[in-house]
């Protein structure tokens, strides 16, 4: 199959979706591999590469048929999956940091079962925060940034910053303690959080 043209592209800016379907699949299968060399990952290469393409149809109208649509995907491409990557560390990052640091305790089956079922609640738990609001928290604990530079990194202010952390303090202490009485006094120290009232 020959390369999308200027004409191609054109007639996608319109709408087009043959003429989509002919940019899908010159490229996928290329920038299929280019992904996977990136992440190392069938699965991630996979969903990039939706995401572009799917990026692509939305924002049609910005298309510019005298740039090479070869560069755009593979850029494009090579920013998704560094912000899939970047994603998944932080989310790993966070559990790590929030809900692993749990004291040694008698190595039975009770002990075993009862942490993996904590486990699997604190996880569950933690993705109901809003995105803006998990990353805040993200760039509090994880990074360690302060309030002003957090604020200075988003564009907002230092109030909202504190704001969305002592919200998303909260909001976890009081889902997991619904759960588990046991896990407030790991997560309350784990979280430096002094618990005030308001």
């Amino acid at each position: 199959m020959s390369l999308p043209t200027a004409e191609c592209i054109l007639k996608i800016k319109d709408g087009d979706t043959a003429a989509f379907r002919e940019l899908f699949y010159t490229y996928k299968d290329a920038l299929f591999c280019y992904a996977c060399k990136l992440s190392r990952s069938s699965e991630l290469a996979e969903e990039a590469v939706q995401e572009v393409f799917m990026k692509v149809w939305i924002n049609r109208q910005q298309l510019n048929p005298d740039l090479s649509i070869q560069s755009y995907l593979y850029t494009a491409t090579r920013h998704c999956i560094f912000n899939i990557l970047k994603k998944a560390a932080l989310d790993a990052s966070l559990r790590q940091a929030i809900f692993y640091h749990q004291p040694t305790a008698a190595n039975t089956t009770d002990d075993e079962i009862r942490n993996a079922e904590l486990q699997r609640v604190k996880t569950k738990v933690l993705d109901l925060l809003p995105p803006q609001r998990k990353l805040i928290f993200c760039l509090s604990r994880i990074d360690g940034l302060s309030h002003e530079e957090i604020a200075q990194k988003l564009g907002i202010s230092k109030s909202t910053v504190k704001d969305q952390i002592v919200k998303a303090s909260r909001f976890l202490k009081q889902e997991l303690h619904t759960h588990h009485d046991i896990i407030i006094p790991m997560l309350v120290l784990t979280m430096g959080v002094t618990t005030t009232s308001h």
